[in-house]
């Protein structure tokens, strides 16, 4: 458990759409890692949604960081303290505007297990969604936009 140890606050926010490549060089630097058995990752892309008639475009992305970084550190540590077979845990979320398709949001957790990797995954995503001070302003093609709520 090597991030066990140094649960520091990090910052989990990039400038923009996740890029493919950053997931693939993730995944790439855990190759060395010989106690690892399974890595899971949940990837977040926005939709093209219909809403009221009119089509989402893109989602611009702000955040209270601080307070969001401050809340991941927790949400990290409860992670670990519930799959100490877990090995690593990363986050990044987006700020800014994302295009429609694009990603904006990754959770990565290795383990020695894929249960394990599977279920921390899933708690870190719904935490994540409900915890922190992350804002989406869904951007219509036509001009406009309103404030969107997670279900």
């Amino acid at each position: 458990m090597s991030e066990v140890n140094a649960h520091r606050k990090r910052d989990i926010f990039v400038e923009g759409a996740i890029a493919p490549s950053f997931i693939s060089d993730s995944i790439a630097k855990h190759a060395t890692r010989h106690d690892i058995g399974a890595h899971e990752i949940f990837l977040g892309q926005v939709r093209a949604d219909m809403i009221g008639g009119r089509s989402v475009e893109a989602i611009e992305y702000t955040a209270y960081a601080d307070m969001a970084n401050e809340q991941m550190t927790a949400i990290r540590e409860e992670a670990f303290a519930r799959w100490p077979q877990m090995t690593c845990l990363h986050v990044h979320h987006s700020l800014g505007v994302i295009k429609a398709g694009e990603l904006c949001f990754f959770v990565f957790a290795s383990a020695t297990h894929r249960q394990q990797a599977r279920e921390a995954v899933a708690y870190v995503t719904d935490e994540v969604k409900k915890r922190l001070p992350i804002f989406g302003k869904e951007i219509f093609a036509e001009g406009g936009h309103v404030w969107k709520t997670n279900s």
